[in-house]
């Protein structure tokens, strides 16, 4: 997660760096440039407080773990971005538009590229770890934010250097929309899986079919699934068996598929499994497949 925590400290440089380029401005896109860093400044330091708190062991209270509080953090830090910054944003765009008079100096224009190139810096970063550690969504808010902080800071470079008050105040508006973006992509993510998101379609279809290759399984019922935190799911299988199959025999097969599932679906922490008769219609796994298709890639 060192991309959550360099971003972090590179964000607090960028608020600061940005601040000192208002003061010697008169420039809209810059002060709405200050506003975006502090939005990011705000996601970054709730994202970290989130990861920090899903390494807290789980309690009888909390038995599976805090693994969710960065979703919460995270859509916390998306509430605050839009209720607030956003409309600032806009705000700066519509009284530049009102009173057209720019003013940028050269130390302004330099904090503006220094401030970019860092933004840069940071992206690759945390697309590098992305890429490495998956699809965690700390690291995903890390890369929409810093993607978003980059074309935010192109937006306001164009902006200054081209000295129009007009181009100015809707560079306002550019970095307004950015913000707004990012913030409802993250936002959507957010909230899906607090509600209660079902796994990875890929993770279902290998439980399913995990389940199926014990050739004592006569047909799977039902799957139903939840994510408990990044990358971790809980699954519970209802299993249709032939009734006069043994109790000795039913935790055979239980400890089967509990063992194969780790080894095919590591994400899988938590299994439940449920035993019945066989019921109509025959060959329910089919259509459990075929919906199983229209669930996320990933989560």
């Amino acid at each position: 997660m060192r991309p959550i925590y360099f971003g972090l400290v590179v964000n607090v440089v960028l608020v600061l760096l940005k601040y000192f380029a208002s003061t010697s401005s008169t420039s809209a896109s810059i002060n709405a440039s200050l506003l975006h860093s502090l939005a990011d400044l705000t996601v970054s330091g709730l994202i970290a407080l989130g990861v920090a708190t899903q390494r807290l062991k789980p309690s009888l209270r909390y038995p599976f773990g805090y693994g969710r509080a960065v979703y919460v953090t995270g859509f916390a830090a998306v509430v605050i971005v839009v209720a607030y910054l956003f409309l600032e944003a806009v705000n700066e765009g519509v009284s530049r538009l009102a009173n057209p008079v720019v003013e940028v100096t050269e130390t302004s224009r330099r904090l503006m590229y220094i401030s970019l190139t860092l933004n840069a810096a940071v992206l690759v970063d945390a697309v590098r770890e992305s890429r490495r550690a998956g699809k965690h969504p700390a690291l995903v808010a890390a890369v929409a934010e810093n993607l978003a902080d980059t074309l935010g800071d192109l937006a306001t470079i164009v902006a200054i250097f081209s000295g129009n008050p007009i181009i100015d105040g809707y560079g306002a508006f550019a970095v307004a929309t950015v913000i707004a973006v990012s913030s409802a992509s993250l936002g959507y993510r957010y909230v899906v899986t607090l509600i209660g998101i079902s796994a990875p379609r890929d993770i279902v279809g290998r439980v399913v079919k995990v389940a199926l290759s014990d050739p004592r399984v006569l047909d799977v019922n039902s799957v139903k699934s939840l994510v408990l935190e990044p990358g971790k799911y809980l699954v519970l299988l209802q299993l249709e068996v032939d009734p006069l199959t043994k109790l000795s025999e039913l935790e055979e097969i239980r400890s089967y598929i509990a063992e194969s599932v780790k080894r095919s679906a590591p994400g899988v922490r938590e299994l439940v499994i449920e035993f019945t008769t066989p019921k109509e219609p025959k060959r329910s796994f089919l259509e459990l497949l075929r919906e199983s298709v229209k669930l996320p890639k990933e989560v």
